[in-house]
């Protein structure tokens, strides 16, 4: 294959590989999104929580006057028991955002989609759709990636953002073992402990507005928001048994059974899991996979967003952490380009061991916060509860434990390096200003 311009092909066109095309169209690199659903917006789809970091990433884009009205404005936080009695509540949004600048914006996934998708202009036309990826070459000099009706896509490499379900980690993997390197055997397993069901809703009038709900109890949690005109919620349960096997098809008899199991919670406190389900306009119940890999790149091939950092989404900081990931990789192939516009291998490989090696600690202290909220939020064990529920709160009220998820997670994530923006802070300045 003839030396070409860069070319980046990007499999995935969720909210991860629309912000990292978004990076690359203001960098002035080229790439093409290869996405299999037949349309990039979906009406289905869970709520979307941006934390501040994130929020400030769009700001850069560009785009922080098309989110207006488009999520769901939050300003407290209030956790209950199952039948409804108050733990504790405090305005813990607002601290965020008197901290750090920029609210949470806690989106319908299709409206971010579109946020993102906007953002591209007349680059939506690089998006091809319904498009399968079956394998993947690399040579000396790029990448061909061949798709399931026989067409083939070139490029200087591929960007797996393509989710838990990862087609293009699968394949990683195999190139990787068949070059004599199998790291895929050192992988830890991507288990899945709990399930949830993603829901969205109609407002109904007992559904109070502004505040973010959480339920806890023994093996059950429910998370929840509204505003005027709607509902999203993540309803979690865990699992009798670990599990690896993450892409579970839930039959109507087993979502019936998971439905009866909350039938009696209640998500608000004057509503019930009950009331709530029979305003449902779409729901989904799937397994939670918990995992992250030790390695995120292979030859011209690297990963981002959940191919290779796996979550619960009882933090909300599934999206953040992969946007996070995005920004970095397009920072390292804008710096690699801008030095060497034709990098070969070892070039591409060096610039994504730097940023694995970022990426994945950050991660993986990201990761095992999810993994002990979401345990505390199940009263998964007696010192689950006590620690949550009793001691923590106790010891550390809302404001200076959002002072300090502040300083270890927020202030210190990235922007581009090549997005000039007037940009806002708040009373903790970031570290990359």
């Amino acid at each position: 294959m003839t030396q070409k311009k860069f070319r980046a092909i990007i499999i995935g066109g969720g909210p991860v590989g629309l912000a990292i095309a978004n990076g690359l169209d203001r960098a002035g690199l080229d790439f093409l999104i290869l996405e299999r659903h037949p349309t990039i917006i979906s009406e289905s789809g869970a709520g979307i929580m941006l934390w501040p970091h994130t929020v400030r990433i769009f700001d850069q884009l560009g785009l922080a006057e098309a989110c207006e009205g488009r999520y769901i404005p939050l300003y407290d936080k209030a956790s209950m028991r199952l039948d409804g009695t108050p733990i504790r509540e405090s305005s813990i949004f607002k601290f965020l955002s008197e901290n750090h600048g920029y609210p949470c914006m806690n989106f319908p996934r299709p409206l971010l989609v579109q946020t993102l998708l906007e953002g591209l202009g007349a680059n939506k036309a690089k998006i091809r759709t319904g498009a399968n990826i079956e394998d993947i070459e690399m040579t000396e000099k790029g990448v061909r990636v061949h798709l399931h009706d026989g067409s083939v896509e070139e490029g200087s490499i591929v960007i797996g953002a393509d989710g838990v379900h990862s087609k293009t980690r699968t394949i990683m993997q195999r190139l990787a073992e068949e070059a004599g390197d199998n790291f895929a055997k050192e992988e830890e397993p991507i288990v899945s402990n709990y399930q949830i069901m993603y829901g969205r809703a109609k407002h109904v009038p007992n559904a109070d507005i502004g505040t973010f709900f959480e339920t806890h109890g023994t093996y059950m949690s429910s998370q929840i928001s509204a505003d005027k005109n709607r509902m999203h919620f993540g309803i979690y349960r865990k699992l009798p048994n670990p599990t690896t096997i993450s892409k579970k098809e839930y039959s109507e008899a087993e979502v019936a059974e998971f439905v009866k199991a909350f039938s009696n919670v209640m998500v608000m406190p004057r509503l019930s899991f009950a009331e709530l389900y029979e305003n449902c306009e779409w729901t989904k119940l799937v397994n939670q996979p918990e995992g992250l890999l030790e390695h995120w790149y292979h030859g011209r091939i690297v990963l981002a967003g959940d191919s290779c950092a796996m979550m619960t989404a009882a933090a909300g900081m599934g999206v953040n952490t992969g946007i996070q990931s995005a920004v970095l990789l397009v920072n390292k192939l804008y710096e690699l380009l801008t030095d060497n516009p034709n990098p070969d291998t070892e070039a591409f490989e060096s610039a994504f061991e730097e940023y694995q090696n970022t990426r994945r600690e950050e991660a993986r202290h990201i990761c095992g916060l999810a993994a002990r909220m979401i345990r505390i939020n199940t009263w998964d064990s007696y010192m689950s509860w006590l620690v949550g529920d009793v001691v923590f709160p106790w010891i550390l009220p809302d404001e200076k434990m959002i002072g300090r998820a502040g300083n270890e997670i927020v202030r210190g994530m990235r922007k581009f390096s090549f997005i000039e923006a007037n940009l806002k802070s708040g009373k903790i300045p970031w570290t990359h200003p």
